[in-house]
């Protein structure tokens, strides 16, 4: 709504009324908008994964095996009220490290004891790869990760070899030889 003000008044001669309905309604639009664009921006910020800066790796980190299933980020043997889960899994591959405050015991009945009959192998779930397409050890690195701790894995659930190290579960799976495996950023 335009008004014309009288020629001894400052302003100019047409201006919005902002006292009208309409104006204040855009304003509280404006502020509603602002208010969803700060808390999608929030957030984003607090997602459990970050990027790091190279080496096409994402970290993750949740309070509980239950939180991290519910992201679709953790295996579905990982029990659900696993504490101190933490990750980290390369974006170009396969491989996954990841470690959690957990019981062995807590793993479901379809986690197999490694033995000379099941040994820690590959064991591809997608397409025509085969065990042999794939490294067998860790090429992924974190401060909470010991290199070579894989190898002592003591179960195969599915496709992860999980194993416990000082009251902590542990899991790894095998990236395939094809994938370039870049410099890492420095262990977190």
């Amino acid at each position: 709504m335009h008004t014309e003000i009288s020629p001894t008044d400052d302003r100019p001669l047409t201006t919005t009324d902002l006292r009208t309905p309409q104006c204040r309604l855009l304003g509280i639009l404006a502020v509603a908008a602002g208010v969803v664009v700060t808390t999608t921006a929030c957030a984003g910020l607090t997602e459990s994964l970050a990027e790091r800066a190279d080496g096409h790796t994402k970290t993750f980190e949740y309070s509980s095996g239950a939180a991290g299933k519910e992201a679709e980020v953790l295996p579905a043997w990982a029990p659900d009220d696993a504490t101190d889960v933490r990750g980290v899994f390369r974006t170009t591959g396969d491989e996954v490290i990841l470690s959690m405050s957990a019981d062995l015991d807590d793993l479901p009945a379809g986690c197999e004891a490694v033995s000379a009959k099941n040994p820690l192998a590959a064991r591809p779930d997608r397409g025509t790869l085969e065990p042999e397409d794939y490294r067998d050890a860790s090429t992924l690195e974190a401060g909470w990760w010991t290199a070579g701790q894989e190898q002592s894995a003591t179960l195969m659930c599915g496709r992860w070899w999980v194993g416990e190290q000082d009251g902590t579960v542990f899991a790894f799976t095998p990236e395939l030889k094809q994938v370039e495996v870049e410099e890492q950023p420095d262990a977190a």
